[in-house]
Order: C-alpha cells, then sequence, then structure tokens
C-alpha cells in the first residue's frame, strides 16, 4: 500500500477503535446489563469490519483500474465505463463502480469482480451457505430472521428463497462430479428406496379466476407429487435371533423391528449404517433408483462384498430395482431384495383385525404365530392358513375381503420374504432407514403448514437439504464458486 492509503487505513482503525474504547470506558463506570455489551460490542466490530472492507473494495478498484481483460485471440477488451455494484456482505450493504469491459465471445467483464471472486448475485457467498443451510430447515421468512436480527441486516425471505433455487441448481452436478470413496475390504451394503409425496401447486386453469375461491367440501387447492427417496449405506452384519425380531415387532401393533432398525436419526454413522447417503428426486423414481443404485457399484471394489435392498412393495420399485442391478453388472454381489417386516406385520394385523375383532384376546397370540412363520420364511404355510380361514370361517363379505388382501400381497411378495436367510446372514429386515430419511429428507420441510411447490421448488430445495444432512455444504459451496468462476478470463495490466 502506499503511504496515503496506509494513513486512510490508520484513521479508520483509530476511529472504529475509539468507538470500543468509548463502550469499553462507559461500561466500567456504569451498570449495564451484560446483554447489551454483548450486542454493542458485536456492532461496533461489524461496524470496523464494514468499512476495512469498503477501504479494501475503494483500494482494489483503484489498484485495476487500468488492468484490461485480454481476447481469447489476444485482444484486449474494450472499455465501457463505469458501472455500480451492490454487494451484500456479512457486515451489510456496500455499494461502488467498477470499470466494465466488453470482450468479444464472452461479454462484459468486471475485472474488480474477477479478481476478488465476487459472486453472480448480490448475495455474498458467506451469506448464501447461512441462508441455504437455514432455508433448507425453515420457511423462508423465518431462515433470514436470526441472520437479520444478528448481522443488522435487511435480508427478505424472498431473497432467501431465490438463493436456495440458485444453489438448488448445482444439486446434480455436484453430485455428478463428487468423487464417491470405494471400500476395498469386504463390507456389506444397503440401498432402499421410499416414496413420500410433495404437496404442489395447482395450475389454475385459462378459466378460473385469478383470486382464490373458498374450497368446497372435500377439496383441496393443491396436488401432491411423488419424490422418491434413495438411502444408501454400508454396514456389518449383525447376528440377531428370530424371537429377537418377532419381540420387538410384538411390541405394539404398529412397532418398529428392534431398537436398532427403528427410524434413524440424521446423522453420518449410527451404530449399524455407517456413511449414509441421501438424495431425493421429485417424480422421477427411476433416477432415484439408478442413483442409488449407482452409488452402490461406485463403492463395491472387493468381489466379496455383497448389498440388499430392503423396500416395501411400492409399485414399479422392484423392477426398477432388478434392471438397475443389471445395468450395473452387480449380479454377484446382489443378496435381494428384502420386503419389510414392518408392512409385513401391518398386513397380519390387519388379518387378525378382520379374524377375531379388534378387542379379541387371542389376536396377539394368533399375530405371534403367524409371525413367528413368516420369519421362519415359512410364508407358504401362512398363506394356507389363512386361505383355510377364509374358505371354513364365517367371515362377512368385507371381513374376507381383508383377508384375502394380506393372503394377495403375501403371494405376490413370497420371493422377498425369505427373512430366516436375511435373519441368519445379519441383514437389515426393515426399510427403516429409508422411512426416517423420508421425513427428514421431505416431510419436515415440506409438509410444513399450507406450503405449496412449484416442482423446481421442490426439487431444489430437496437437493439442499441432502447436501447439508449427507455433510457435504462445505464442499458444495466450494464447488459453487468454482462453476461460478468458470467464465472468467486472463487478465493482463
Amino acid at each position: 500500500m502506499q503511504d496515503s492509503e496506509k494513513k486512510e487505513l490508520a484513521k479508520i482503525l483509530k476511529r472504529e477503535m475509539k468507538k470500543l474504547t468509548d463502550l469499553t470506558e462507559n461500561y466500567a463506570s456504569k451498570d449495564v446489563a451484560i446483554h447489551e455489551m454483548e450486542m454493542n460490542y458485536l456492532r461496533t466490530v461489524l461496524s470496523l469490519c464494514y468499512n476495512l472492507l469498503s477501504f479494501l473494495i475503494a483500494l482494489k478498484v483503484e489498484q485495476k483500474r487500468d488492468k484490461k481483460p485480454l481476447h481469447p485471440e489476444g485482444k484486449r477488451g474494450e472499455k465501457k465505463g463505469w458501472q455500480t455494484r451492490i454487494y451484500m456482505s456479512l457486515f451489510g450493504k456496500l455499494e461502488f463502480s467498477r470499470p466494465s469491459y466488453w470482450v468479444e465471445s464472452i461479454g462484459k467483464i468486471y475485472v474488480v469482480d474477477e479478481d476478488l471472486c465476487f459472486p453472480p448475485d448480490m448475495l455474498s457467498y458467506n451469506l448464501q451457505e447461512l441462508l441455504g443451510s437455514n432455508g433448507s430447515e425453515v420457511d423462508y421468512r423465518e431462515s433470514v430472521r436470526l441472520i437479520n436480527d444478528l448481522l443488522g441486516l435487511s435480508i427478505s425471505g424472498k431473497a432467501s428463497e431465490r438463493n436456495v433455487n440458485r444453489l438448488g441448481q448445482y444439486g446434480d452436478a455436484y453430485y455428478e462430479q463428487k468423487k464417491v470413496v470405494p471400500i476395498e475390504s469386504p463390507r456389506h451394503f444397503s440401498a432402499s428406496f421410499d416414496g413420500k409425496g410433495v404437496p404442489k401447486i395447482k395450475k389454475k386453469k385459462a378459466t378460473e379466476p385469478s383470486r382464490l375461491k373458498r374450497l368446497g367440501k372435500g377439496e383441496k387447492r393443491g396436488i401432491m407429487e411423488m419424490a422418491t427417496v434413495s438411502v444408501t449405506s454400508n454396514f456389518e452384519p449383525r447376528q440377531r435371533s428370530v424371537e429377537s425380531v418377532l419381540k420387538g415387532l410384538m411390541g405394539s401393533p404398529l412397532s418398529k423391528v428392534e431398537e436398532d432398525e427403528k427410524a434413524i436419526k440424521v446423522q453420518p454413522t449410527n451404530g449399524w449404517h455407517q456413511d449414509v447417503h441421501r438424495r431425493a428426486f421429485l417424480g422421477n423414481q427411476a433416477k432415484s433408483i439408478d442413483y442409488g443404485i449407482k452409488h452402490i457399484k461406485d463403492r463395491i471394489v472387493h468381489p466379496d462384498s455383497r448389498f440388499v435392498v430392503p423396500i416395501d412393495a411400492g409399485i414399479g420399485l422392484e423392477d426398477k430395482v432388478l434392471a438397475a442391478v443389471e445395468k450395473y453388472n452387480l449380479n454377484q454381489q446382489f443378496d435381494g431384495i428384502i420386503l419389510d417386516i414392518i408392512h409385513v406385520s401391518e398386513y397380519v394385523w390387519t388379518a387378525a383385525n378382520a379374524i377375531f375383532g379388534e378387542t379379541s384376546k387371542v389376536r396377539s397370540a394368533w399375530v405371534r404365530e403367524m409371525l413367528e412363520d413368516l420369519l421362519n420364511s415359512k410364508t407358504t404355510k401362512v398363506i394356507e392358513d389363512l386361505e383355510k380361514i377364509v374358505v371354513k370361517g364365517k367371515l362377512s363379505k368385507n371381513k374376507i375381503s381383508k383377508v384375502q388382501k394380506t393372503i394377495t400381497y403375501f403371494n405376490n411378495h413370497q420371493h422377498k420374504m425369505d427373512y430366516k436367510k436375511f435373519i441368519e446372514k445379519g441383514y437389515p429386515v426393515s426399510s427403516a432407514l429409508v422411512e426416517s430419511a423420508c421425513g427428514h429428507l421431505v416431510k419436515e420441510r415440506m409438509e410444513q403448514s399450507g406450503m405449496r411447490w412449484s416442482s423446481s421448488g421442490a426439487q431444489h430445495i430437496m437437493d439442499i437439504r441432502a447436501i447439508k444432512q449427507n455433510d457435504d455444504l462445505v464442499d458444495f459451496m466450494d464447488f459453487v464458486r468454482r462453476k461460478d468462476r468458470q467464465r472468467s478470463t486472463k487478465m493482463v495490466a
């Protein structure tokens, strides 16, 4: 820095430090609440940082006043005058002018913006990361409240929404280039898929009035579109007995399977499933399944590694899983699809309620016997027992229909119900991991009160939520900055 610039810097520091000194002397002589001290110190420090940042930007503008961008063919850019730039920093809004140039085949270039790596929009990358994280968790208006209050800013909820949509556009590209770390040693993997409805904005017909009308009975403003969640992980086989799994199932009519297979909190490891990786794709079940199976493919190295797919009986899941296994040549490592035992138990309870009634004292014992047979891979016996009840039992048509529904379910999915084998191999027999992810990744944000989503808005926020829950946010922001810089040009003095 030149002497004049050093003097200007010293002037700024002296002025701001005097504010801190005056505050401290005032607090030393008076009784002031500690929270007031904290906030006033913070405001003063933010003011210091704001003035230092303003000083440095002005300094850089002056330093690069005559620096011109270079045309790819060697020609210098044509100067187009000075233009104003607004930049929302952590310390407040800055406004400054800098020279602009025109470069053929590239367009308008701002040398200062390029050299200082300014983002393409107003928000600093630091604020983009903070707002992206907050906006993925809570209502956009609420997502800016704490930041505004703490930093003294005035960012709108709309700005937070635009930020999530901007960042969300990089979601696919980020995971396409992110290197998946393979596991060299023998390991077991799991890939699960499940659907969760997202409330969509209903498209207004041309004949409909622009204003919202009062809804009639049974009418809804929005529609639901299915998001398919993909969850992959690796795990060490865990030996359990049929009795221990049965005990978990019988805790209550709809209880989950064992403590370690219950809904699993969002965290990198949880004691069984490790390196949990999540994505969600709106209206594209095939893409979700392909993504999950490919993620397993990229991680499997050792020929003795195996993977399983615990899922429910959702429409289209099985065929697409098998197609993806074939596509990625994983047949040798694939140990099968496991039908979620929790959903199976629900069908057993439905049949029990139809046969005995919901208040019957013998109902639980019967359910336990049926589940024990199923867990011992005696599905054929269970089906035959239910068919005998339908033939010989004195049930109403409605109750017969409910029992028959259970029979049909077991007949259709018997090939995925070899639970004895799965338990002996130490595999998970429930899809609780992906069902938990449906809640954490989709439901908790997408189904907040009164919310309706566009297709792009829903996908973008699910991408940012996945990035955050996968603990990739810091690396993702580095990727965003690199992508934003790809149009940078070589500069010459």
